[in-house]
């Protein structure tokens, strides 16, 4: 007696069709999905940025300074020492997202107790629909959180 093994062009066939009909139905969530989740990933990015500024400011016991680029969406972290600037990090956000001003006026700078020159708000907004947009809250007391 001879035994069969492997699949059968048919049964082969079968889980291709089951395989295309579940991508067909789930690539539409997963495509409305990631302009949400590139908004996420970039209002995450700034709050880090700003966290990591005022760690630095706090570990070193001097001026850090956060300036935002509105126009590039991008934002750099300067240390400020005897009037000497040195450029620690720069953020560049991804290109369907924008950054505006929310009443928060730029540049941040955080001081040696962490403690930061302004408050007010940050929006990360994605560009093809507005209505996909995170707030970013900046306080005085150099706290950042997301909305």
């Amino acid at each position: 007696m001879r035994k069969d093994s492997g699949f059968s062009f048919f049964e082969l066939m079968t889980v291709i069709a089951i395989i295309a009909i579940m991508s067909a139905i789930a690539i539409p969530g997963i495509i409305g999905w990631l302009p949400k989740h590139r908004v996420g990933i970039a209002a995450r990015d700034v709050k880090s940025t700003l966290e990591f500024a005022r760690s630095i400011a706090i570990s070193r016991n001097t001026v850090i300074r956060v300036d935002f680029d509105w126009a590039n969406d991008s934002l750099t972290v300067v240390e400020v020492v005897n009037f000497v600037e040195t450029t620690l990090r720069v953020r560049q956000l991804p290109g369907d997202v924008d950054l505006q001003a929310d009443g928060l006026v730029s540049p941040v700078e955080y001081n040696g107790h962490g403690f930061s020159n302004t408050s007010g708000g940050i929006l990360v907004v994605n560009t093809s629909d507005d209505t996909l947009s995170r707030g970013i809250t900046l306080t005085v007391g150099g706290n950042a959180r997301i909305q």
